[in-house]
């Protein structure tokens, strides 16, 4: 059991502090895909964070897989478990790109609209009038709610 401590509390500082002066070590942690190496920045209300994975199937978020690539954290709320363990974690999707015009938008209604793909909102409003009446009513409500902030 105390082994067992040991090695979850040396994963820990391992995270936290790389060792610099170690060359293995350092190959270790490019290695690590705990670590979020992606930048995510949502070219409308300028949010930045580093995620771990862009793409359709997260390795960590085990069965899950979305429509379109996406941007997508672990749970910075939890631990990232210990590398010898696969088990499924909670995860993040942060945003996407817009399907016409590529921008970095993230999942906010402030941001981004989805009908069958994700659009920002500029391109949302020059697409409405092909889409359904349904969809073209959600997309309404959303543009006068964020004029109304």
């Amino acid at each position: 059991m105390i082994g067992h401590l040991d090695s979850d509390a040396a994963e820990i500082a391992r995270l936290e502090l790389p060792a610099q002066s170690e060359p293995q070590a350092q190959a270790e942690d490019d290695d690590d895909e705990r670590i979020a190496r992606i930048e995510f920045h949502c070219s409308s209300c300028d949010m930045h964070e580093m995620v771990h994975y862009y793409g359709t199937e997260p390795p960590f978020a085990l069965g899950v897989k979305f429509r379109e690539d996406s941007y997508v954290m672990r749970d910075p709320f939890q631990a990232p478990p210990p590398r010898w363990q696969s088990k499924p974690e909670f995860y993040v999707a942060l945003g996407v790109n817009c399907s016409i015009c590529s921008k970095v938008v993230c999942k906010d209604s402030t941001c981004s609209f989805y009908y069958t793909k994700t659009y920002c909102l500029p391109c949302g409003s020059a697409e409405l009038k092909s889409w359904p009446v349904e969809a073209q009513t959600r997309l309404r409500k959303q543009l006068a709610a964020k004029q109304s902030r």
